[in-house]
């Protein structure tokens, strides 16, 4: 999946990335975004198949039956393709998020068990995030663009969360770093075994909605 970020500012935060992360171009034509994103299902394949450890560009390659250098024209190496798969990942949440900014205040406690379900439903519907997310815990150039990654996520839970109490923008960016590190450490968790235990995701939902309660009456 091609990244869903208007041209500008996909460029922009293409080059807020790592350098040793950063792809070398984006496809401009259909066949050529077509070949990207035969590689970045390839690689998710791969990464739940294998791991970070096991998982190799000629690999990546050969299971989307395309020469290896077309993957090199695009990326530089595994972790840039990793990269881009965490980008899709986290792209795809905040727009989802968005959707709740325009809601009415008077519809709070509807608004909020949405957006809990909202951050927990991408990873139950697709397990790879899970193989991508421990993938970018590998290096300290993939864990630093991680952390930038949790902090757009948690920005967009922001505006949900005004209503709930008067804390600062500030203090409700604070809330919203728990919500989205909680979620990514319990919903590994929840994969450990590879399948998805529904028992762990019940408890992610149910901290979060206490820790929620408690930041409302802390207004």
């Amino acid at each position: 999946m091609t990244s869903t970020e208007e041209p500008d500012n996909q460029e922009a935060l293409d080059m807020d990335r790592p350098k040793s992360l950063r792809l070398r171009h984006r496809p401009v034509q259909r066949r050529g975004e077509v070949r990207f994103d035969s590689i970045l299902s390839a690689a998710r394949h791969l990464l739940m198949d294998k791991g970070i450890e096991g998982f190799v560009v000629e690999d990546v390659a050969d299971y989307a039956e395309i020469p290896v250098g077309s993957v090199y024209q695009f990326f530089p190496n595994k972790l840039a393709i990793v990269a881009e798969l965490a980008a899709d990942d986290t792209n795809s949440l905040i727009q989802d998020l968005e959707k709740y900014h325009v809601l009415p205040a008077e519809n709070l406690t509807e608004n909020v068990e949405e957006m809990i379900a909202q951050v927990v439903i991408r990873w139950r519907e697709d397990p790879s995030r899970s193989a991508v997310w421990l993938a970018m815990k590998s290096t300290g150039a993939t864990r630093a663009m991680a952390e930038e990654q949790s902090s757009r996520m948690a920005a967009a839970i922001v505006p949900v969360l005004r209503p709930l109490s008067n804390w600062s923008d500030q203090g409700l960016k604070l809330v919203a770093d728990v919500i989205i590190e909680l979620s990514q450490s319990i919903m590994l968790l929840a994969y450990r075994g590879g399948r998805l235990n529904e028992d762990v995701v019940a408890e992610l939902e149910r901290v979060i909605r206490g820790y929620l309660r408690a930041v409302a009456l802390d207004r």
